[in-house]
């Protein structure tokens, strides 16, 4: 098993290695922190130039008994991006090229970031429609990494269902390129081949959910036997990607937004049915306490509209002119039933200055809060089956409630999946105590509700040690056989996904500030 990284002490680099590496404490402070809460100080930061590099620094790493992070631009929440060992920058292997038209299919390394990929497409009239709200900063390599989603994923499908081909380099050190569809080489054949035998092709105690980002893709991989659908989602756990092979889509003719706000949270399953039933693209929702934070009240464009709202809902039609006119339509009848006004946005400007709102809620989140509450991840994204929404919602507002914590929340209401945001009184002296029984009890509730805690986002070191409360024995057993077969001795992102011994959520979780390398 690979050595406890904290007993390490900076490693000497592996012998021929061309790239940088690093072990002064200013370079190794900068790889310490993410998006996210959690801060923890690598040993080292290695920059592979090349596949050979980096087949080289695996070697080294495997017999040095040394962890490796992989890490793109640093977005992700939930501490999948940071850890003691020795995090490998990916973020210069950047080259884009184009290796298909017809359907669009671009070759990214791990490096590019998300909305160039997405303009190299638009340039001939194609879209990457997974693409979360960071795009402009996160890389594709993470997205990949962790499944990603965004808004139009409500339609479209998160990230797996746009990855063709991944190159990636596993624990034993051997380079591979995957490709969707192909026959499993050794060792997914065997791994394949023992879990169907235990769980079936279609586990039946897997979490009806129509997007998850938690777990390995068990879901996916039975069925199909493709390792692809394993690895994406695999949060860096399994092998170090080296390049992928993403599959674009022709943009819409047409695109339409009508925004409803609900006077409570139990009309919110209302919009999101009748979303499924006029095939939106996107469903999102504005809770009250973003809607007071981001002063939506106060914009020109929203106004009186909000002002008495307990939730915004935006949604989005694309296609010919008419499907988006029938939705449209659709949306302003369901409104009048309800009794409730709506907005329609009437220019591509105005849409997309609704949208740049919900894009940049959490950069807004954490610049508005009052003076000593710090905008904390920890809970994040969870998910839920969509019939539990509401009850998730409120029960999360109790546990909050108990704990005198407020929260912002907002996201993705047709996928039920919540970005809740605490805002967390770091004055007080028992502030660490107030979230750890937070996380612990939405934890719980997203147990008994049906839900993961990851619908998007993975889980990272925060999520991990909840793997047994939240998964059943026999598909948590199976994700540690997934680890144990693929990484046998621990080598990539230990603690992530299946955590290890006596983890514990909250190392490293702090009231930091994100420093982007």
């Amino acid at each position: 098993m690979t050595r406890d990284p904290l007993a390490l002490k900076a490693p000497e680099p592996p012998t021929r290695f061309r790239g940088d590496f690093m072990r002064n404490r200013p370079e190794r402070d900068r790889f310490a922190r993410s998006a996210g809460p959690v801060r923890i100080t690598p040993v080292a930061v290695a920059r592979p130039v090349d596949v050979d590099d980096l087949v080289l620094l695996v070697s080294w790493a495997r017999s040095e008994g040394v962890s490796l992070i992989p890490r793109g631009a640093g977005t992700g929440m939930p501490a999948g991006n940071v850890g003691h060992g020795v995090v490998v920058d990916l973020t210069s292997w950047d080259a884009l090229t184009v290796v298909d038209t017809d359907p669009m299919v671009v070759r990214c390394g791990p490096g590019v970031i998300g909305a160039t990929a997405d303009e190299a497409g638009r340039a001939q009239g194609n879209i990457f429609p997974a693409l979360p709200s960071s795009a402009d900063r996160c890389t594709i390599g993470g997205m990949v990494a962790n499944n990603a989603a965004g808004p139009r994923s409500f339609r479209r499908g998160a990230t797996r269902a746009w990855v063709e081909a991944v190159d990636i380099v596993l624990a034993d050190g051997e380079p591979k390129t995957l490709r969707r569809g192909e026959k499993a080489p050794a060792p997914f054949d065997a791994l394949h081949s023992g879990l169907l035998d235990r769980l079936g092709a279609q586990p039946g105690e897997w979490p009806r959910l129509r997007k998850n980002s938690s777990g390995y893709a068990l879901d996916r991989f039975l069925p199909s036997g493709d390792p692809l659908s394993l690895l994406v989602g695999s949060e860096g756990t399994l092998g170090i990607l080296t390049g992928i092979e993403i599959r674009l889509q022709k943009d819409a003719v047409d695109r339409g937004l009508v925004v409803v706000p609900l006077p409570e949270l139990e009309l919110l399953p209302a919009v999101v049915g009748e979303a499924d039933a006029i095939d939106a693209e996107a469903c999102e929702f504005f809770g009250a306490s973003f809607i007071e934070l981001a002063r939506l009240a106060e914009d020109a464009r929203l106004g009186d509209l909000v002002r008495d709202a307990e939730a915004v809902a935006l949604v989005e039609m694309s296609g010919d002119p008419a499907h988006v006119r029938d939705g449209a339509a659709a949306l302003h009848a369901l409104a009048a039933r309800l009794g409730v006004p709506t907005l329609e946005p009437r220019t591509t400007e105005e849409r997309e200055a609704l949208w740049s709102v919900r894009h940049a809620a959490s950069p807004v989140i954490a610049s508005r809060a009052e003076e000593g509450l710090v905008s904390m991840q920890f809970i994040e994204d969870s998910v839920v089956p969509l019939d539990r929404f509401i009850d998730y919602l409120r029960s999360l507002e109790v546990i909050l409630a108990e704990e005198r914590t407020k929260a912002v929340i907002f996201g993705h209401a047709g996928d039920a999946n919540a970005h809740v945001n605490p805002l967390v009184d770091v004055r007080a002296p028992d502030w660490r105590e107030r979230v750890r029984r937070i996380l612990e009890a939405t934890a719980t509730l997203v147990a008994e509700l049906g839900g993961t805690l990851s619908g998007e986002h993975g889980d990272g070191r925060i999520r991990a040690p909840f793997l047994d409360r939240v998964w059943k024995p026999p598909l948590a057993e199976a994700f540690r056989e997934v680890k144990r077969t693929l990484d046998p001795t621990g080598l990539f992102n230990p603690g992530v996904i299946v955590p290890l011994p006596g983890q514990d959520p909250l190392d490293g979780l702090g009231p930091w500030r994100r420093e982007a390398p």
